[in-house]
């Protein structure tokens, strides 16, 4: 018994001073420092010289975290003795990002490509990218704001909407699982939502981003006139464009953005010197009793209304914009700090909801680009890149930019009776300082173009110009107005089950008198669309008649307005910069015609899609027939083989418009995806495009007169090689190299181009994407063109008639010509 109890007593002490012992060297053991989180100060402490530390501190921010302590060997200066030390004095602790920059940092690869999109789709990309660090709670998610994302259905918004009604979705399986939601709407609904209230809804944060380059965002206003090469010199100053965004999560935002397009000078507000630039503030969900303001802009912001026939206020035109897929519009009031200058507006705008019933009213003060008439009244807006006030050779004695005061007041109203089903009504009525009358031949036209407009079988579309919109009207609304434009009407939305019928009738109200409306012009889009897992179908009808004039319409359309007209040929007109009248128009052409388009998966490893338009263009009757067929195999996830085959033609048959074409186009793409995202893709393009013989564009070398064979056909092919590298998780490189010959178009890393020439070329780029830091980023891209020697130039006339021209010189036997272009761009990106 005793000796049990002694033995009880002896462990007892023996585990006690051990114990003590223990406790005893752990406080006098120094705590570790931690690689992640220690101040500089901390870092100091250690054995380590002055470069070493600032090593380590350069790694921790510019490369991340470590995450594990043999990234120390990563570091230069970190010797191996250095090492072993460290890895004794030293721990790691993971580092975890709050909820905001855990998504970005997941989906950085979308992120990547959106902020470097400066044009049509900026206001898009915004919204994306605050969706995306400030996800709303898929519970409260309201239907219009579910159609403004890409890639998802107003089917699939409904489904969500259902979804809500029968109780709270508490997972992404609940989701998932909700009647009518496609796995693609799903998918692309999942980056933007969170199944719960953010525990900090007021979360400060924001983004800048700098943009520099030395090439226009526009084409030239035409790619064959002697006046191409003076505005491709226009390279300075360089475009520059500045975007600063705050925002207090969901609830308020301000933006501002300066932006200048190359070759442009600086443009200032009115007399003062401060320049040009945008600004606003945004404040969302407003409750007010029963009645929920979701948002109110004061400053720049843009607005846009059911298919776009009324109202849509941007300054850029998409083709075949179907409100589908990715070619939407970003319907409803956003703040503008984007590209958008001619047709963005300024004021003060608001949305509200009281029960079923949506409505938005704005209202907007700016000055516009026009082209000014002698009498002081002006022809017709313009769009300009860059922006020239008195033309590219100062021909125009009266200024362009920003001539003309516009005071626009409009609204939207909607009743929705069920979830995707509503009516709606939208007005807006533009009032300028200065009367509208078109004068083309006496501002618009230089005196050789006199003869030719509305009488040039290769202009057959003049009359579109002569249908312009004129106006001298007064109005209550402002005693200053000269001129009044109203624009009004009725839109529509339903779906049922997987499908949804959809469309917009409009009128141009040119008596101002809404009781008075047989001699209004009129404009209408409607739309079907059926929606299965693995086939969708699209059938789309347009019809806008010729005197539509509606600056502010971006409804479906192939072309833009003024396609086909003498605004096209700059030779004929006072000023080169005018031909910005066409090239730079964001208005749909006045086009009449059914377009249908479906995705089908028909395996897993076969994908085809296709597209068909057949439309009249108004103005000359002319017909035309466009058909695409893609095609995509897949025999496995890393092997991708595509093949598109374009078919397109204006009638040959048709009187009024005896000009016709036909193009034949086939791309072939093979791409291969690689580990860590690495990716090589080839391409082959051939194409022909058949016209009618046009033998001023032969030149008989002989005589110098115009050929009696005509040139009645233009090929074009091209093959190239693009390489993306991703050289860790922090650096990437892409660069592509083409030759090509004839037309082309292609996208290279963030841009769209455009090519056309008529000898053989060699087109290379290079673009390096660094994240300095999880926050900075960079982005450089050069690019280049090399031309083979043009041949066929035999000599050239001078016109005497040019100030410094000697008279006796009239022969020109050394043509100028370049054979290389190269042009660059330098974006920089910080969030915080």
């Amino acid at each position: 018994m005793i000796n049990k109890r002694l033995i009880h007593q002896i462990i007892y002490i023996v585990i006690s001073v051990l114990l003590l012992n223990t406790l005893y060297l752990q406080a006098n053991v120094p705590e570790k420092i931690d690689l992640n989180t220690a101040s500089q100060e901390e870092i100091a402490n250690l054995p380590l010289t002055e470069k070493q530390i600032e090593d380590i501190l350069d790694y921790r921010t510019y490369i991340g975290p470590f995450k594990s302590i043999y990234d120390l060997r990563k570091i230069d200066s970190i010797d191996y003795d250095t090492f072993l030390k460290l890895k004794q004095l030293t721990s790691l602790s993971p580092l975890f990002l709050d909820e905001s920059h855990q998504r970005v940092e997941d989906n950085y690869y979308k992120v990547e490509q959106w902020i470097s999109d400066d044009g049509a789709s900026e206001n898009f990309v915004n919204t994306w990218i605050d969706m995306l660090s400030n996800p709303v709670n898929v519970n409260t998610i309201g239907f219009y704001d579910m159609l403004n994302l890409a890639g998802l259905s107003p089917i699939d918004a409904v489904a969500v909407v259902n979804r809500q009604q029968m109780g709270e979705i508490k997972n992404r399986n609940d989701l998932r699982n909700s009647e009518g939601l496609s796995y693609y709407g799903f998918s692309n609904l999942e980056d933007f939502i969170r199944y719960d209230d953010s525990e900090n809804p007021n979360a400060f944060g924001g983004s800048f981003s700098s943009v520099v380059k030395n090439i226009t965002l526009s084409q030239t206003p035409s790619d064959d006139a002697s006046s191409y090469t003076d505005f491709i010199r226009l390279d300075y100053p360089l475009d520059v464009y500045y975007k600063l965004r705050l925002h207090w999560g969901t609830k308020y935002r301000l933006e501002t953005s300066y932006l200048r397009n190359m070759g442009e000078e600086t443009i200032y507000f009115g007399n003062s010197h401060i320049p040009e630039f945008k600004a606003f503030f945004e404040a969302n969900s407003i409750h007010l009793g029963g009645l929920k303001l979701n948002k109110i802009i004061v400053g720049d912001y843009i607005a846009s209304f059911g298919q776009g026939v009324v109202f849509e206020a941007t300054d850029f035109f998409m083709p075949r914009k179907t409100g589908f897929a990715w070619q939407k519009r970003l319907n409803g009031l956003s703040g503008n700090a984007s590209r958008t200058t001619q047709y963005g507006l300024r004021g003060l705008a608001a949305e509200a909801r009281l029960g079923n019933f949506f409505g938005t009213g704005f209202v907007s003060y700016d000055a516009k680009d026009a082209v000014v008439n002698s009498d002081s009244s002006f022809s017709a807006l313009i769009t300009m890149y860059p922006r020239l006030k008195h033309g590219l050779y100062d021909n125009i004695e009266m200024p362009i930019t920003n001539s003309v005061k516009e005071l626009l007041i409009g609204g939207n109203l909607k009743y929705s009776f069920i979830p995707g089903t509503h009516v709606g009504f939208t007005m807006y009525q533009s009032m300028y300082d200065r009367p509208l009358d078109l004068q083309v031949t006496e501002t618009i036209l230089d005196p050789t173009g006199y003869s030719k407009y509305l009488t040039q079988i290769g202009n057959s579309a003049d009359s579109e110009i002569a249908a312009s919109y004129t106006s001298s009207a007064t109005s209550s609304l402002w005693s200053k107005a000269q001129a009044v434009r109203r624009v009004y009407g009725l839109e529509f939305m339903t779906v049922i089950k997987n499908m949804t019928f959809q469309g917009e009738y409009a009128e141009l109200d040119k008596n101002l008198s809404l009781t008075d409306r047989k001699n209004d012009p009129r404009a209408m889009v409607f739309s079907g669309y059926i929606q299965f897992d693995n086939f969708n179908f699209l059938l789309l009808y347009r019809n806008y008649e010729l005197g539509f004039d509606n600056p502010y319409q971006r409804s479906f359309s192939n072309y833009h307005r003024y396609k086909g007209t003498i605004y096209e040929d700059v030779f004929y007109l006072k000023d080169p910069v005018l031909g910005y009248l066409y090239s730079a128009s964001a208005q749909p052409q006045a086009e009449k015609g059914f377009y249908y388009s479906f995705r089908y998966q028909i395996h897993r490893t076969l994908l085809l899609s296709a597209e068909h338009d057949i439309w009249n263009r108004q103005s000359d009757n002319a017909k035309y027939n466009r058909a695409v067929l893609k095609l995509e195999y897949r025999p496995v996830f890393k092997y991708r083989f595509r093949i598109r085959q374009k078919w397109q033609h204006r009638d040959k048959t048709n009187t009024l418009s005896p000009v016709f074409y036909q193009a034949n186009e086939t791309r072939l793409e093979a791409i291969v995806r690689m580990s860590k995202f690495n990716q090589i893709r080839v391409l082959y393009s051939l194409g022909y495009t058949e016209f009618t013989p046009r033998s001023r564009l032969v030149t008989n070398a002989e005589t110098g007169e115009d050929s009696y064979v005509g040139n009645a056909g233009s090929p074009s092919n091209a093959l190239g090689m693009t390489v993306t590298h991703n050289v860790n998780e922090r650096i990437k490189l892409m660069g592509s190299i083409l030759t090509y010959e004839g037309f082309l178009w292609n996208f290279e890393d963030t841009d769209f181009r455009i090519f056309n020439t008529s000898t053989r070329a060699l087109h290379g780029w290079l673009a390096v994407f660094t994240r300095l830091s999880s926050d900075f980023s960079i982005r450089m891209k050069y690019s280049f063109d090399i031309h083979e020697p043009m041949t066929n130039i035999v000599g050239g006339l001078v016109d005497i008639g040019n100030a410094g021209i000697d008279g006796t010189e009239t022969s020109l036997d050394n043509v100028y010509y370049e054979p290389f272009y190269s042009d660059f761009r330098i974006q920089l990106d910080y969030r915080f």
